[in-house]
């Protein structure tokens, strides 16, 4: 998932370069109207909400990996310092810190016993290297991270005991990237994709009541994709805000009505749960299932621009569609039954969606929803026997991102879709598992806009 990112934004720094040429550096300011600064340099502050993905495994010595994984919410603030060292290249420090809703345990395939991991808050301390296209920003980031959790493991409440508890703040690393795009000199908004590693934390469990103390390790990643706003000090505060009835119409001639077509490449990322078990032990018991690897397509789509005019910005309404290669494979062994192996491949996805947003007139914010298909691969193998199925399931997708203008009519964008295909149940004997089938796309693109009436 890392060198997937580098590359891209790597691909899009490279791609904007030629169209972002003739862009001004810096405007001059004027009573009225307001005209638009590209001057990035200075101190900023701001906040954001997003979505969060966890993935965690437990290992000790009674054999193979009990998985987690959670999908949640984030939000928080952030305060940054860019220097603009040249007129198309950018560095910068930021710092951010928020609430990291994570929380889930589950019994473990088969077992009385529980895994899961509880976030409370992370933070991040990271530097920025980004190409300035005029009003807007494209970025790599990275840097420290932190996160605050609870790891839970062990326990068998029918013997009369509880699973261990540990909580403790872990330090690692972040990588990532973003979009960022003035709506004003004083303004900015940003949609930003990280990954978080905050590396093992080993304590003493008590997966059984005869081997109290048993030495476990969990280790412990995360994505968060997030969407933000940021105020630059030294600029009108209320220039560019909306609600206030002070936006600023930024000029852009870049074509954003009618069709267009492009390519597409970033990450996907599988948080699929197999539930159910061998009928030894009643409560829901389940096997997660987690893998990154690459996606990869094209899209096609048209745009509506200017449909409505809300809260002093203009807004749009579009169709678009995408095919892609979608590399992701994982096999599971589970936890204490280490001939219980739990599969998933995909090959391909695809995706038919409306899109609605606003316009700054050099970049589109926007949501995203409708159908989606994956093709897979579920597999469930006990003890040698096999019971799998390949099929394209059908499902629906929902995100949201940000596009930019690179010349009049390049753009580049990030965005994230998750998908949820629905579920299928497989049975070997006496084992049955019902796959859970959700996915998440985090990816740069790159269009090309035809444009029309």
């Amino acid at each position: 998932m890392k060198k997937v990112l580098s590359s891209t934004i790597a691909l899009l720094a490279f791609a904007g370069g030629a169209g972002a040429a003739d862009l001004p550096v810096k405007a001059p300011r004027m009573a009225a109207p307001v005209p638009v600064a590209y001057d990035w340099n200075g101190f900023y502050v701001g906040g954001y909400f997003g979505d969060a993905l966890g993935h965690a495994g437990a290992t000790n010595t009674f054999g193979g990996v009990s998985r987690w994984n959670d999908k949640g919410l984030t939000a928080g603030l952030t305060a940054g310092w860019n220097w603009q060292v040249a007129p198309q290249w950018l560095l910068g420090v930021e710092g951010d810190i928020g609430w990291l809703d994570l929380n889930r345990t589950q019994l473990d395939w088969n077992d009385r016993v529980s895994v899961g991991v509880k976030t409370d808050w992370y933070a991040t301390a990271r530097g920025r290297f980004g190409y300035v296209t005029g009003p807007s920003l494209i970025y790599a980031t990275g840097g420290a991270a932190f996160v605050h959790l609870r790891d839970t493991f062990g326990g068998d409440v029918a013997a009369g005991f509880g699973p261990t508890t540990n909580t403790v703040t872990k330090t690692g690393f972040t990588v990532g990237g973003g979009i960022e795009t003035k709506l004003s000199r004083a303004w900015t908004a940003k949609t930003e994709y990280l990954f978080i590693d905050v590396g093992d934390n080993t304590f003493a469990s008590n997966p059984y009541a005869a081997v109290a103390g048993t030495p476990t390790t969990m280790s412990h990643s995360f994505h968060v994709i997030k969407t933000g706003l940021n105020y630059k000090f030294g600029e009108p505060f209320l220039e560019g805000l909306p609600l206030f009835g002070t936006s600023v119409n930024i000029p852009s001639d870049h074509v954003w009505g009618g069709f267009y077509a492009g390519v597409n490449v970033g990450g996907g990322i599988s948080n699929i749960r197999a539930s159910g078990g061998d009928g030894f032990v009643t409560g829901g018991t389940e096997q997660d299932i987690n893998s990154t690897g690459f996606a990869g397509g094209g899209h096609v789509g048209y745009n509506l621009m200017n449909v409505a005019n809300f809260l002093g910005s203009a807004w749009f309404v579009g169709v678009e569609g995408d095919i892609g290669a979608l590399d992701l494979n994982s096999s599971e062994a589970d936890w204490f039954d280490s001939t219980h192996i739990f599969a998933d491949k995909t090959h391909w996805y695809a995706t038919a969606r409306g899109r609605v947003g606003t316009s700054t007139g050099p970049a589109l914010l926007y949501m995203t929803g409708g159908a989606a298909w994956v093709n897979l691969t579920d597999t469930l193998t006990i003890a040698g026997l096999s019971s799998g199925t390949s099929r394209t399931a059908g499902g629906w997708t929902f995100g949201g991102g940000m596009e930019v203008a690179l010349d009049t009519r390049w753009s580049a964008r990030i965005e994230s879709l998750y998908m949820d295909v629905g579920h299928r149940t497989l049975a070997v004997g006496s084992s049955v598992a019902d796959f859970k089938d959700r996915f998440t796309v985090v990816r740069a693109g790159l269009s090309y806009s035809f444009g029309g009436p």
